[in-house]
This record gives C-alpha cells, structure tokens and sequence, in this order.
C-alpha cells in the first residue's frame, strides 16, 4: 500500500471497512471558501462555477480530503415557495415561509433541480468540481432532509407547533419534502456527487426525543432508504446536541454519523459497532477569539476516534465560520494529517 493516497482512495477504503493511511480530514468547508476566494455570499450562494471556483480554492490552501457543495439548508424550500433573504457577509437567511396554513401544502409542487429556484446553482458546481477534480477528490452535496425543508416551507415555530397539534398535517408536509430531496439528490449523484444529509433543525438543541422520534427519523431513514437503491455509503449530519436520541441514530439505517455536540466516546459507545463516526471540533475554536489549543483539542478527538471499530473521518461539529481563522483551520488539518492507524 502507498505511503500517500489521494482523498478518493482514502474514503474508498474506508468505507469498505479499510483502513487507509490515515483518516480522511474533512471539516465541512463550505461559506468560508467564499472568504478564501474573496467573494461574497450572494454571488457563492448562487452563481454554480462561483461556488465551485471557491471549493477549489479553498482545498488548494487547506488540503482537505473533499470538495463541498452547500449553500444554506433554506435550498429546497426556496425552490418550493419560501422567501430566502441572501446577504453578502452571511449566509442566506428565511424571509417569507410559502406555507401560511397546513392545508396550504395541497398547493406545493416537487421542484424540478434542473430550473427551480438556486437548485441549478448545486449542478453547475458539481459538473465544475467533477471535472476539475473529481479523480482525486470526493465531491460532496449537502441534502437537507425533510424535517429541516418543512421548517423552510411552514416557518420554525409553527412547524414545531404543527408536530404538536396538527400531526397529520406535518407528516404530509414532510411526505412532499422527502420526494423533493429524493429528486434532488438523485439529480446531484447522476451529475457526480455523493449525497451528505443534514438535517439541523432535528437537532436535540431544538426539538424533543419524542419529536425526533415520530418525525424527523422516520423521514432521514425514507431517504436513506431510497438512496441505497445506488450502493453508495449516506453520511447524516445533525447539529447541535444528539445526545438525547444517540441510541436511535442508528435506525436512520445511516452509514457515517457527523455529529456536533456531544463527546467521541459516547458516540462510539453507542454507535461505533454500526456506524462510521465524523466529528467533532467545535466550530467556534476557529475563531480568533477562541483560547483553546487547536493542536490538543485535535489530537483528544483523533485518540478517541480512532479507535472506532467502523471506521473515523476528522471533521468539525458543523460548519468552519465564514471568518474562521485561516491559521487555526490549517493546525487541526494538520494535526489530522498526521494521524496514523495503528497496525
């Protein structure tokens, strides 16, 4: 085997139960490529070849292993009727939710990626990256899940209060966003990317166990379903604390876990005979105001990843900042960079 691999080599073999040289290092860069690039984020957020021009330059200065397709999780709901309000220096915020009503839903039609809303903007960039580096380097497309789409369509608040006191009504709205982000995601993978879920506004710092339970889940393990159909390996992404419903994770039928607040070692308790972990360095220890040692925390997270018996990528607990520190960026890369399985 190699002493070096490329990032394709290296996933590969991970996820066919391998150990590669090294854990692929992946913190999800994604807006703060625009920084990279020098350009805002309206022109990143929708303008396809702008968004990969600054993947590809992002991956020149940090080296990690994969390429980012990402704007906001508002993507989807846009495409469907939402308002989204995009800004220069952050990234696209919800406007105007399209549903004012649960019976308005009737109304909602599936989105088509190749012309509706910035759905176009995810294809460019990835037919741009694949060409340009799809030999070598993963191209990941981040997929919100149901449960986060019908935040977008119905607002927060009263899709939280729809689960509650109209269940039928938030099942339904959560049926339409599962064939929207099949479409999606089947769009995305015929163009040359492999899908990655996220889905934040399931997250434990959000909702309850139970909500999770009957509405969020059911929906992650319909796509999750539905996209095996492909044999490809599903990474679900869930912000904030899981700690709450860790132990159900796992009947997402998911494939690698990339998960946020809540310590290594518990995840691999819970998970690690099933799941591929990806996590976890806190995003804010990326800021220049953050004291903590970049090098340590890295090297913590590595010890108790590693050790995972389905396998382990370094990542962030979500997204790297938009202003991050380009330096602190570089130390957990290389810290990760210089991991090594042992044999």
């Amino acid at each position: 085997m190699p002493s070096e691999m490329n990032a394709r080599e290296r996933w590969g073999l991970l996820l066919i139960d391998e150990f590669p040289d090294r854990p692929p290092v992946f913190p999800l860069i994604t807006a703060h490529s625009a920084k990279v690039k020098g350009i805002d984020l309206i022109a990143y957020s929708a303008n396809g070849k702008a968004l990969a021009e600054a993947q590809l330059a992002a991956q020149r200065k940090y080296r990690q292993d994969g390429l980012s397709v990402f704007t906001d999780v508002g993507i989807i709901a846009e495409a469907m009727g939402s308002k989204y309000l995009l800004r220069e220096f952050e990234v696209p915020t919800l406007a105007d939710p399209v549903i004012k009503s649960p019976e308005m839903a009737e109304e909602l039609i599936v989105p088509n990626p190749q012309s509706d809303g910035r759905l176009p903007v995810y294809l460019e960039a990835i037919d741009y990256l694949f060409e340009a580096e799809g030999d070598r380097l993963p191209v990941f497309a981040y997929i919100p899940c149901p449960f986060t789409t019908s935040a977008g369509l119905r607002g927060t608040e009263d899709f939280l209060m729809d689960t509650i006191v109209a269940p039928e009504a938030a099942h339904h709205l959560l049926s339409i966003s599962l064939e929207a982000a099949i479409r999606l995601c089947d769009e995305c993978i015929i163009a040359g990317a492999l899908p990655i879920l996220v889905d934040p506004l399931a997250s434990g710092s959000v909702i309850s166990r139970k909500i999770y339970q009957n509405f969020a889940l059911p929906y992650e393990e319909k796509l999750i379903r539905y996209l095996h159909r492909y044999d490809l390996d599903i990474t679900l992404h869930i912000c904030g604390e899981t700690e709450s419903y860790i132990d159900l994770v796992h009947l997402t039928g998911a494939d690698l876990f990339s998960f946020d607040k809540i310590p290594v070692h518990t995840c691999r308790e819970v998970l690690g005979q099933k799941i591929r972990l990806v996590g976890n360095l806190a995003p804010h220890a990326l800021l220049n105001s953050s004291k903590l040692d970049i090098p340590q925390a890295t090297q913590n997270i590595i010890a108790e990843g590693l050790p995972n018996p389905k396998g382990f990528v370094l990542s962030t607990g979500c997204e790297a900042p938009i202003m991050c520190s380009d330096w602190k960026l570089l130390q957990m890369i290389g810290e990760g960079m210089k991991a090594r399985y042992e044999t």
